[in-house]
């Protein structure tokens, strides 16, 4: 091997070295919007805990009692901070479809027994 190419890959060492940890780096920090998502979540996950308390509790016959009121704000909240953390990263979609599918059922049934168990499940899957 010549003394020029010698050099060439003298030089070319530290840099492809420096690209490859410059890569590793940036590979295993996380995106912002994969920060913002994770406290979306964290957020959502909140919310339903608080629902899931309030689940929990005795269920008045009344459905205009506020026990019903609370529950659903709880499950509202949830619903859109998972909404939020999908739009930040796609790989909250599923957890989102979920609470918007357990919110729509219990507006639409009025009762929690459809929507519990997707509750539940979307709790499960993500907190």
């Amino acid at each position: 091997m010549t003394s020029r190419r010698q050099l060439i890959l003298r030089l070319s060492l530290p840099l492809l070295l420096a690209s490859a940890l410059s890569l590793t780096a940036c590979s295993s920090t996380p995106s912002k919007a994969t920060v913002a998502a994770r406290e979306f979540a964290k957020s959502a996950c909140a919310s339903l805990q608080q629902l899931t308390d309030q689940l929990a509790r005795p269920r008045p016959s009344n459905l205009t009692d506020p026990y019903y009121q609370t529950a659903e704000q709880y499950l509202n909240t949830a619903t859109n901070r998972a909404a939020d953390a999908a739009q930040q990263d796609h790989g909250y979609q599923e957890f989102a479809d979920i609470l918007h599918r357990a919110a729509e059922t219990w507006q639409v049934t009025s009762t929690l027994d459809e929507a519990e168990p997707l509750i539940q499940q979307a709790r499960k899957e993500k907190c």
